[in-house]
């Protein structure tokens, strides 16, 4: 980490107070890593608006990482942060459109997976931005969308399922051979493939040749 980057979280109360338990996150026993999670909801829920301007500050840091720890101390409070989930959506959307490198805040999509099953409504406002960025021209977004989407059909709240479904499935027949594998990919790991739906030999081939496209 730079001096400059030191110094700016040096300044912030979240960092100060979390960054050294978070280090060793994954590595503490579930006691350990439910306590320190339940610290950060009541940190958060003390001053919300501060912990809010806290965390934009960090939230892309390549060092601390804390998106994965953060989204799932909030996922159990989501009457209180539901809204939280849209708002950093949008931003890892907005970044990953002005990077050479989109994955690199793409891959925090997988960290909505703690909120995949809440049926409150902003649930619903998360899964109509990414069907949205079904269309997108950006390929690593389009492909990122299409891999998470599906991860959402099974909550009872969401209304627009079979246009979701319906989109997706036809993916599995786009002009690009990478969209087609993802999308087959990502029905299949869901078992919400047309029946009978096989993934061409054409693209079988282009996946030995050039290797399975790059997803979150």
């Amino acid at each position: 980490m730079n001096r400059r980057i030191q110094q700016k979280n040096s300044m912030n109360n979240f960092v100060n107070r979390f960054e050294t338990q978070m280090e060793n996150f994954w590595d503490k026993n579930k006691h350990e890593r439910e306590k320190l999670l339940n610290e950060i909801l009541i940190y958060a829920n003390a001053t919300p608006l501060a912990f809010r301007n806290e965390i934009d500050q960090i939230k892309f840091d390549e060092d601390l990482m804390p998106l994965p720890v953060i989204l799932q101390a909030l996922s159990v409070d989501t009457e209180n942060w539901g809204q939280f989930y849209v708002d950093l959506l949008d931003d890892i959307l907005k970044v990953a459109k002005q990077s050479n490198n989109p994955n690199d805040f793409l891959e925090h999509l997988d960290d909505f997976s703690y909120i995949e099953d809440d049926t409150r409504p902003f649930v619903q406002q998360i899964v109509d931005r990414l069907y949205k960025e079904l269309d997108s021209e950006i390929l690593d977004i389009k492909l990122a969308s299409i891999w998470t989407l599906p991860g959402y059909l099974e909550n009872s709240s969401i209304k627009n399922k079979s246009l979701i479904l319906d989109k997706l499935r036809r993916h599995l027949y786009h002009e690009n051979w990478k969209v087609r594998v993802v999308a087959f990919r990502s029905l299949d790991f869901s078992d919400l493939l047309p029946n009978g739906f096989k993934l061409p030999l054409k693209d079988k081939l282009k996946k030995l040749i050039f290797g399975s496209p790059t997803i979150i």
